[in-house]
């Protein structure tokens, strides 16, 4: 089993994410325990509990995040770093966005 595998089941429930094409199913499957609310800016940052800010993935991506968001903040009070960003990248059958980073300084 890879490692996207793991992260498609949830108690010997199987998930096919192109199904989930509604905020209300993923709210609906979030309710099962199956998904969990995901914050691309974390709240403990300032960001907002809405739906332009949240993501509904597996329980277990939210876990990898917060260790993430937890490197982050430490790196924030020791002053090494002075912001923040999260893009989620969708994988599968979705179509191709042209996406672009521009980094100046």
């Amino acid at each position: 089993m890879g490692l996207f595998d793991f992260f498609k089941k949830n108690d010997n429930i199987e998930i096919n994410f192109e199904e989930i094409d509604s905020n209300e199913k993923a709210i609906a499957l979030a309710k099962k325990r199956v998904l969990s609310p995901l914050y691309l800016m974390p709240l403990r940052f300032n960001g907002e509990e809405s739906v332009a800010n949240r993501l509904f993935v597996p329980p277990a991506v939210v876990k990898i995040k917060d260790g993430y968001d937890d490197i982050v903040e430490d790196l924030l009070v020791q002053g090494k770093i002075s912001g923040y960003s999260c893009t989620p990248e969708y994988k599968g059958n979705r179509k191709t966005v042209f996406t672009q980073t521009i980094e100046i300084w």
